[in-house]
């Protein structure tokens, strides 16, 4: 699986992931942005979304241009009851359409998805369960050493937090490894973090405390 972590700090959406990807036994690490585990949303300014679980879901997913009416979005009506309303049901027809759900068989898909706007985080579970998170979670198979570090980490600067976050899971867990993507809601791309370049943002943050 995978790791995305995200925290809600300074009226916007911090967000992070892994890049490795399994199949069987043979790992693979995503380099291209269309690979990412996190995007922006096609169409919608100040939204990403990220995925765990299935590859194809997130494929799907990603590429979605209506996912969020830009009406709603003008008057800002991207909230708990939309999430539930609109966007889960988009994202359970889009998987029906390719026939990863069969209709009357709906049960669980085979990802979680996290959906940040603005200054406001939700995660969509396999069973389509939606949470609305007022400060941090982490969704993926990394996910419990993750929201560990997290717990160790309060009052620190958010992307390295993050950091902090996925290099936990990433010692521990199989299926988690380097590089970090890292984004927020506030500014469109992302950016890449080796272990290399880990030193730095750690280095800074230290640096900031003296």
């Amino acid at each position: 699986m995978s790791v995305i972590v995200a925290i809600k700090e300074k009226g916007r959406i911090y967000i992070g992931c892994d890049s490795q990807v399994t199949s069987g036994g043979t790992r693979t690490t995503l380099k291209n942005p269309n690979n990412y585990k996190i995007w922006n949303v096609k169409g919608a300014e100040e939204v990403i979304m990220g995925s765990v679980g299935d590859v194809r879901d997130a494929c799907i997913i990603r590429t979605c241009s209506d996912l969020i009416d830009d009406y709603d979005l003008y008057r800002d009506a991207i909230g708990f009851s939309y999430v539930v309303n609109h966007i889960v049901p988009a994202i359970i027809e889009r998987m029906r359409d390719r026939h990863f759900i069969e209709d009357g068989q709906f049960r669980f898909m085979n990802s979680s998805f996290l959906l940040a706007y603005k200054d406001r985080l939700f995660v969509i579970y396999s069973d389509s369960t939606v949470i609305e998170v007022d400060d941090y979670v982490a969704i993926g198979s990394g996910k419990n050493e993750a929201i560990g570090s997290l717990l160790s980490t309060e009052g620190q600067d958010p992307s390295v937090r993050i950091i902090k976050a996925i290099k936990a899971s990433a010692a521990s867990d199989i299926y988690v490894d380097y590089p970090i993507v890292l984004g927020n809601t506030e500014k469109k791309g992302f950016e890449v973090v080796t272990e290399k370049d880990e030193k730095r943002f750690l280095t800074k943050e230290k640096e900031n405390k003296e």
